[in-house]
């Protein structure tokens, strides 16, 4: 899987179908970073996130891994003229390899798990519990389909086909329909602690903590 294809229109395409709404979604739970001492993010794309976390500012170490070298020029560009202190890794996230001195508090993953399979997304989640605090939190921004039936659940789901299609197509996902994120989750150990989201529920942003460890709304 690679977006060097689409990295440097990415955002132009992105606006277009949602205007700001990903945007907005990905900057939901920017906060967390305020607090966080090691911070890894997956497949965070041409940097734009990246940029906003030096807005807030933080002296966290940042791990950035994503498998688009394009993408991670973009992003190394945006973050140049900042006081972050980030490692770009060029790398699939199953190949990637934590080190011993990285541990993570705070995780990002913004509309990454929707190009996987669902197994492919519980060994990604799993590998993530494994790697993380007792008091990791994980924020995933994604795509959710609405029950059926209503006229803007039947245009979600076809969006959702050709987003699916096309990114098949010129990045070679995996996925080929959408990943029941809060299922898996919830079977995986995690617990919902906090929750948002845009267009009645299709565009979402949660905030995870491995059960036993969270404070449950």
């Amino acid at each position: 899987m690679s977006f060097d294809r689409v990295a440097n229109c990415y955002h132009w395409m992105e606006k277009i179908v949602f205007r700001t709404d990903l945007e907005k979604v990905r900057n939901f739970h920017l906060s967390l970073v305020r607090d966080a001492e090691s911070i890894l993010l997956l497949g965070d794309g041409d940097g734009r996130f990246l940029k906003k976390i030096s807005e807030i500012g933080t002296d966290a170490q940042i791990v950035s891994v994503d498998s688009s070298s394009e993408m991670i020029r973009l992003s190394q560009s945006r973050a140049h003229n900042t006081e972050l202190h980030v490692i770009h890794v060029c790398q699939n996230f199953q190949d990637f390899e934590f080190s011993e001195n990285f541990r993570p508090d705070l995780i990002f993953a913004h509309f990454f798990l929707d190009c996987f399979t669902e197994n492919e997304v519980i060994f990604i989640v799993n590998r993530l519990s494994k790697s993380s605090l007792k008091s990791t939190k994980l924020v995933i921004s994604d795509f959710f389909l609405p029950e059926k039936g209503s006229v803007s659940g039947i245009y979600r789901r076809i969006l959702t086909y050709v987003m699916i299609r096309f990114f098949r197509l010129f990045c070679r996902i995996s996925a080929k329909k959408l990943p029941n994120i809060p299922k898996i989750m919830r079977s995986t150990g995690w617990t919902c602690t906090a929750h948002k989201n845009l267009r009645d529920g299709f565009i979402n942003s949660w905030v995870w903590e491995l059960e036993g460890y969270s404070k449950r709304p």
